[in-house]
């Protein structure tokens, strides 16, 4: 049952009766080898439908003549016997025919550069690229797994998806359109979390085989069962039949007898009971064991109420012909790159044409070498557009470059601006000075309408571009102040010149004018404490900061009517 790939079952038919016989019977002996069989409890809930009411379907168990159709149930079965692996021998296309070369078969055959089959084949996938046999303008491929739009995909994209534990990906090449052929994992791999053991790309245990053969609501029974009755060699528990004669299984094999489940149903999903039900309760530990089985035949002669041969029965051991063997019996490891701890140098998967599928990164017939250009897993089925890791690299690098020149395009543009912003304010403080001319522009102290009359006596009041000495005797001139232009950076500070006159209300006695306020030129303030006395020998106030100079002065709006410029003025101690 669900045989078709295995290694160790074949048949084949010589001569059968009349032709339609023949027919009919070698339809359901297909159908039984593909995994499609009658599930009777379904059957008998109404949930098969067959469509040919007239024909009726291949699979039922009344005869009818000729039959042509399975049913709804039959065709689930299949999609489960695939998604479990049972087919993997079936995807795999033949590379010649027998018969001669004939454009529209579907093969790609000496003289031709496309086949995409009949022309209603060709009409339903294929046609825009492929015309007689002969691929169109621009066109790579016009079939296959690994071909979208004309175009073969790239190297790592999934054309064929694992369908279990014991199955392997495959992925396109990247210079052709067909998927490689379908292969799973060498027969001995561990499965299902360490439960099972694949065997002919399926992961065998015997809770599998309960749901299977009894529902999904049966498990496989306590080791315990096991150990009880396939020792006795009774019909409740045996390691198979001699004539008529139950053979005991040996200590070390009861895990490869008679399949004992728990809470089976009263009629296998497949198959005829024979006998009856064994149904059998074990006392441990103040607990009852169900312990059931029974004899499934199906063609007469095929028992499928024992463990199959690939279950796990132990560690590193497996089930083969109802004895429990080591795995080294089976000669797993032949592999290249395989030792006795690892299997294709640890960097892939064995597979059953005994070739090693290397893990990304890794290349070579045994993986031990390094790859760059290892298959890349991009997408979950072949009409996903995928990339390979050079492409990725390539990307990387570019974008990594563009970023960097735009970072460094705008800091030179920031800098740029910066430069000019204080090259522009340093030229207007040196045009300001050159055009104003030497003298006093406020009133000396003393002075009745001066704003600084109160002023403490050695407060300079010269101008900030005169030379002319001030009356504490030391000479600030406009170009003394303004450093040369290899300075002009370090006139700025966070993109604002440096002043050094000094801006706010000054505290003192000095008499306030009626009617006239001070209007100081920025929004800070600073008050002359009594601390700062006039009496320093360092200059102004403001000539302990770095790179003083003067602000140019600001036009107001309230000075006297008889002041014909505005008031530049520095305090100096």
């Amino acid at each position: 049952m669900g045989g078709v790939c295995s290694l160790t079952k074949g048949g084949g038919v010589n001569e059968y009766g009349k032709t339609d016989e023949m027919a009919i019977t070698l339809a359901q002996s297909l159908g039984q080898n593909i995994g499609i069989f009658s599930d009777k409890k379904r059957i008998l809930n109404g949930e098969c439908k067959c469509d040919d009411r007239w024909s009726g379907c291949i699979m039922d168990d009344v005869g009818f003549y000729l039959p042509k159709r399975f049913s709804n149930c039959n065709v689930e079965e299949y999609h489960t016997f695939l998604n479990s692996g049972g087919g993997a021998c079936l995807f795999n296309k033949p590379l010649k025919l027998v018969d001669p070369p004939e454009c529209g078969n579907g093969l790609v055959e000496p003289g031709e550069e496309c086949d995409c089959g009949s022309p209603a084949e060709c009409e339903r996938e294929g046609e825009k690229c492929c015309q007689k046999c002969t691929l169109t303008q621009g066109s790579k491929c016009s079939d296959g797994l690994c071909c979208n739009n004309c175009q073969m995909e790239f190297m790592g994209v999934v054309c064929r998806e694992a369908v279990n534990d014991c199955d392997i990906p495959e992925n396109c090449t990247g210079n052709s359109s067909q998927c490689p052929p379908n292969v799973h994992k060498m027969d001995g791999y561990s499965c299902e979390k360490e439960q099972g053991r694949c065997f002919n790309g399926r992961c065998k245990t015997k809770d599998r085989q309960c749901k299977y053969l009894w529902g999904e609501k049966a498990t496989a029974a306590d080791k315990f069962c096991y150990e009880k009755l396939n020792i006795e060699g009774t019909e409740k528990g045996n390691c198979g039949k001699d004539k008529d004669t139950w053979v005991q299984c040996n200590k070390q094999d009861v895990h490869c007898g008679y399949l004992l489940c728990s809470n089976i149903s009263p009629a296998p999903r497949l198959g005829e009971l024979q006998g009856g039900l064994t149904s059998f309760s074990v006392a441990q530990h103040s607990a009852s064991l169900d312990c059931s089985g029974g004899h499934v035949m199906i063609d007469g002669d095929s028992d499928l109420g024992y463990v199959e041969d690939g279950t796990a029965c132990g560690t590193e051991r497996v089930c083969f012909n109802h004895k429990c063997l080591p795995l080294q019996e089976f000669n797993f490891s032949t592999c290249p790159g395989t030792t006795e701890k690892t299997i294709c140098s640890g960097h892939g998967i064995c597979s059953n044409e005994l070739k090693c599928v290397c893990h990304l990164g890794w290349t070579g017939d045994d993986c031990n070498s390094t790859s760059p250009l290892s298959y890349l897993v991009v997408g979950p089925t072949a009409s996903t557009s995928g990339i390979t890791s050079t492409n990725i690299i390539i990307g990387a690098i570019v974008g990594s470059i563009l970023f960097l020149a735009l970072i460094l395009a705008a800091t030179a543009w920031g800098y740029r601006s910066y430069r000019q912003r204080c090259y522009v304010e340093s030229e207007v403080h040196r045009r300001f000075c050159r055009q104003m001319p030497p003298g006093d522009y406020v009133k000396k102290p003393g002075d009745a309408d001066s704003f600084y009359s109160d002023l403490a006596p050695g407060v300079s009041t010269n101008s900030g571009c005169s030379s002319k000495k001030r009356s504490n005797g030391l000479s600030h001139s406009w170009s003394e102040r303004i450093p040369d232009a290899k300075h002009i950076s370090d006139i700025c500070e966070n993109g604002r010149p440096r002043s050094n006159s000094w801006q706010g209300n000054l505290s003192g006695n000095r008499k306030k004018s009626k009617g006239k306020k001070f209007r100081p030129r920025s929004n800070s303030t600073e008050t002359l404490s009594p601390a700062k006395s006039p009496t320093s020998s360092t200059g102004s106030i403001a000539s302990s900061r770095r790179y003083p100079y003067p602000m140019p002065p600001l036009p107001d709006d309230q000075r006297k009517a008889n002041r014909q410029s505005a008031r530049l003025w520095e305090t100096s101690i």
